[in-house]
């Protein structure tokens, strides 16, 4: 199987949208699971500005930045080239310096997307690998339901324009995989005093070949710690899941869930070391009941290859039994 970082070039080749001069393709390090759909990500600048850098939250952009998400599925899961785009979202700085998300879904004949406020379900046929026809389910999202994932502090925010995700290489700007923030900073995109990349923080590939902690806490990182930190909508919680996060306590182990009945999933703590049967985290992530899955929306699917690196990696926790 090709592995997420080709599909996502095959995806960005296989169409005829063929970014306007000054947009930028980008990549992150550790993407948002979305039932298994694959992604096309770009922004926009206004000639003239910049973005001010940061290290660890989100930059800076300029008024007027628009960024530009397309969702595709692959029809044929042995065949990445045949693939359908169902939705594209924007997220636009206003005037006003607030984030708008605008959401367009597009028509089977695969011309033209229409804005969406309500959103939609789609039906997704495709073949399995096993080369059996299925069929998905897939929920384009309103608009409102944005505001879940990207609000902070009660502002908008963006998820993926961090030193974290983007310290990665990536064929940005046409060139063969170069590091983006090197790029960006090579061509005048941001200001402010920016380290070589090779001296700033950077989340795992979960999928490539980094020691499965890396990559499980950068799992985590770009699945739930846009909810799961302070300002974040399930604040209240206490579990912090950004990568930066050292306490072990603070991102789960050992750390009462506060879960009741079948949404505890008969644990009473987060993540138990050793014990990915007995830890809420795994549970959780691998439901698809409504009452109990995490993330609480918009996907349907759990996502098999997320709950298999969280269990190989609770297994491997060093640590006493939380009793």
């Amino acid at each position: 199987r090709v592995d997420r970082r080709q599909r996502q070039m095959c995806i960005r080749d296989s169409r005829d949208l063929v970014p306007n001069g000054g947009v930028i393709d980008y990549t992150v390090a550790a993407p948002l699971w979305a039932d298994a759909a694959e992604k096309g990500r770009y922004f926009v600048i206004p000639e003239g500005t910049s973005i001010g850098f940061s290290e660890e939250e989100v930059w800076d952009f300029p008024s007027g930045s628009v960024f530009i998400k397309n969702f595709y599925f692959d029809q044929d899961r042995g065949d990445v080239e045949d693939l359908r785009i169902v939705e594209t979202r924007l997220l636009v700085l206003e005037a006003d310096g607030e984030w708008q998300g605008y959401i367009y879904l597009w028509n089977n004949e695969q011309t033209e997307a229409e804005r969406s406020k309500a959103g939609a379900d789609v039906y997704i046929e495709y073949l399995d690998e096993a080369g059996e026809r299925q069929s998905q389910l897939y929920l384009v999202p309103d608009q409102n339901v944005c505001e879940t994932c990207h609000r902070r502090d009660d502002q908008k925010v963006l998820l993926g324009p961090t030193t974290w995700q983007m310290n990665t290489a990536w064929g940005i700007g046409g060139e063969e995989d170069v590091n983006q923030i090197d790029w960006l900073s090579d061509n005048g995109f941001l200001r402010g005093d920016v380290p070589p990349s090779g001296e700033l923080a950077a989340l795992a590939n979960p999928a490539g070949d980094a020691s499965v902690d890396a990559r499980a806490r950068a799992y985590l990182h770009g699945n739930c710690a846009h909810c799961h930190r302070t300002g974040g909508l399930a604040e209240g919680t206490g579990l912090r899941l950004s990568a930066w996060i050292e306490d072990p306590v603070r991102y789960g182990v050992c750390n009462l869930s506060g879960g009741v009945g079948s949404a505890a999933g008969g644990s009473r703590y987060i993540i138990w070391p050793g014990q990915p049967e007995q830890s809420f985290l795994p549970f959780r992530m691998a439901s698809e009941d409504p009452e109990i899955k995490m993330p609480e929306q918009p996907n349907l699917l759990a996502d098999a290859f997320g709950v298999g690196l969280i269990e190989q990696w609770i297994t491997e926790l060093p640590g006493e039994p939380c009793e």
